[in-house]
C-alpha cells in the first residue's frame, strides 16, 4: 500500500468541480501516479448537482436551438 508521502503520489484537495477536473487532468497526464481525491466533508460534486439541473454546460458547441434541446437531459420533447 503506498502513502501519501510517497513522491509518485499527488493529494488533491476539494472535491468540487475544480478539484474532479485537476484530479483527471493529472492521472491522464501521468497514469503511473497515484492521485487522490480528499474532501473533508460528505458532499462531492455537491454544487454540480444543483447547478441548472443538469442542464449547464451544453452550449458550447451546438449550432442550433433544435441540436441544443437534444443534448438537455428534459430538454427534448417526446
Amino acid at each position: 500500500m503506498q502513502t501519501l508521502s510517497d513522491s509518485n503520489t499527488v493529494a488533491v484537495l476539494g472535491g468540487g468541480a475544480a478539484g474532479f477536473f485537476g484530479a483527471i487532468a493529472c492521472a491522464e497526464a501521468n497514469p503511473r501516479l497515484m492521485v487522490y481525491l480528499i474532501e473533508k466533508t460528505g458532499k462531492l460534486l455537491s454544487k454540480v448537482r444543483i447547478s441548472g439541473g443538469g442542464r449547464c454546460n451544453v452550449t458550447h458547441a451546438c449550432e442550433s436551438p433544435t441540436q441544443l434541446a437534444q443534448h438537455y437531459p428534459r430538454g427534448a420533447s417526446s
